[in-house]
């Protein structure tokens, strides 16, 4: 993927922040999260920081700490995230709680936590871009929870009166509010001015939801060893997806009762996962799916038609069609 060759530098650098940035001391507290952490995962959104930052001349080198932060707290949310929906593999290999137990992994993420907001004091950067990053940070990190919580309000309060609307606005949050921090975060520090600042922020939230609803589509009909985490996973965690709320828009009566049935029962059987997945194929619910993520895509690519020519913007183009096309 050539998008990664041309910040092959710059992730090399990102690496050994992180290896600098996770204490190793106490071991009771760290000692599992540089493991996990080096599992692998894309680095999508320290990418994104870094292209944007690049979109406008500026050397992204000089930006990785702040990039590196964004990625940690990615993987914060991740560790949380899989103790909610009780996921059993995380990057093709178990999820920390089911390693160390829930107490240990629950921690383990606060001290993730806690690390990131003493990086963001420690930024070597005028106070007054201190300021306005660590706000930047602390909107992102509130929506990014805020979208988690919206979710988890509909499981543990069984509502399946679920529209793709409030879908989209709960990922705009979940997901869609740290790939845009990526690229507000690259914009400014590059030196974009407060429009083009905005308008790659929206456009790495496009990628947000495009993203997400790829990834969605994957956990029903992708391939474990690419995707990395359990095929119908979702359906098992009982998340209200886009494709479920298509479904119970369009399916018929008897297959409406059959999927709230077995989202509610949180069934891991793979006839009653297999069965879930044959009606979203045959209703035409995956199909839709992967309409909206290129849908989405799309307006991402013409906020990105703005930027100047460069091989910034071409790699960034080049990363949206990864999102879309992406096997894992």
């Amino acid at each position: 993927m050539q998008f990664y060759d041309l910040v092959k530098e710059e992730l090399e650098l990102l690496e050994k922040e992180i290896e600098r940035m996770v204490p190793a001391e106490p071991k009771e507290v760290y000692n599992m999260l540089l493991p996990y952490i080096k599992r692998g995962g894309k680095r999508i959104r320290p990418i994104l920081t870094f292209l944007c930052c690049e979109a406008f001349g500026s050397d992204s080198k000089k930006i990785i700490k702040p990039a590196a932060i964004i990625e940690l707290f990615h993987n914060f949310t991740l560790i949380h995230d899989d103790i909610e929906d009780n996921s059993d593999m995380r990057r093709g290999e178990p999820t920390l709680h089911k390693i160390y137990g829930i107490p240990v992994a629950l921690n383990s993420g606060d001290a993730f936590y806690t690390s990131i907001w003493q990086e963001i004091i420690n930024l070597e950067l005028k106070e007054k871009e201190k300021l306005h990053i660590a706000q930047l940070y602390g909107t992102a990190f509130r929506r990014v929870v805020e979208g988690q919580g919206i979710e988890l309000n509909w499981h543990t309060k069984n509502n399946f009166d679920i529209s793709e609307s409030d879908y989209i606005n709960m990922i705009s949050g979940k997901t869609a509010a740290l790939l845009g921090l990526a690229c507000e975060i690259g914009a400014y520090l590059g030196g974009a001015n407060k429009s083009d600042i905005n308008n790659l922020k929206s456009a790495g939230e496009y990628l947000g939801f495009s993203f997400q609803i790829k990834d969605d589509v994957l956990n029903l009909i992708g391939d474990f060893e690419k995707y990395k985490k359990e095929i119908g996973g979702d359906i098992s965690e009982g998340k209200r997806t886009l494709m479920i709320i298509y479904a119970l828009k369009n399916a018929n009566e008897q297959e409406k009762q059959f999927i709230k049935k077995i989202l509610s029962s949180h069934s891991k059987n793979q006839d009653d996962l297999k069965k879930v997945i044959s009606i979203l194929k045959s209703i035409g619910a995956i199909d839709y799916a992967n309409k909206k993520a290129e849908e989405f895509k799309s307006k991402a690519f013409k906020i990105l038609e703005g930027l100047k020519d460069s091989e910034a913007k071409k790699a960034l183009n080049q990363l949206a069609e990864y999102v879309i096309n992406r096997e894992g």
